[in-house]
């Protein structure tokens, strides 16, 4: 995991660059956000809602529900969620957007933390994923590379 500043949604530094563990200190200055790059296994499903029609949360598959309510989570200000998990599964993930309104975080990406607490005090409740739930995040989010090496 690693932390940074972000303003108007964009890093203000080469957030790639920096290494993982480390984190921003001291009070977010007025007008920036905290942002927080997970590390593998952690992953982020991040769950718009832009309102009626527009809801993520309508995409969730019923079954998996109350899983996701057991994982470690903090809705934002829009009234949507990031829940943090740890990917439990065996094959590559994607960093991406999807149609549902749900996105995945992998390594390669961040979201703002919305949280009271520092994430290194909440890494503890992230917990592993099912396989019922691993098989719903590779059906939306499977890697490109796992794909062809099927197929071939």
């Amino acid at each position: 995991m690693k932390s940074f500043l972000s303003k108007n949604k964009q890093p203000i530094c080469k957030w790639g660059s920096i290494p993982q563990e480390i984190y921003l200190e001291g009070n977010i200055p007025e007008g920036y956000k905290l942002c927080v790059n997970p590390h593998y296994p952690y992953c982020i499903i991040d769950i718009d809602n832009k309102g009626i029609g527009k809801n993520g949360f309508e995409n969730i598959p019923s079954h998996l529900q109350k899983e996701l309510d057991e994982h470690f989570y903090y809705d934002t200000p829009s009234g949507g969620r990031h829940i943090w998990i740890k990917y439990s599964g065996n094959k590559p993930l994607m960093n991406k957007t999807s149609k549902l309104l749900i996105d995945f975080r992998t390594e390669k990406g961040y979201v703002c933390w919305y949280h009271d607490k520092d994430i290194r005090e909440c890494i503890h409740l992230i917990k592993n994923t099912s396989k019922e739930l691993n098989n719903w995040l590779e059906s939306l989010f499977l890697g490109v590379n796992y794909e062809e090496e099927i197929t071939e």
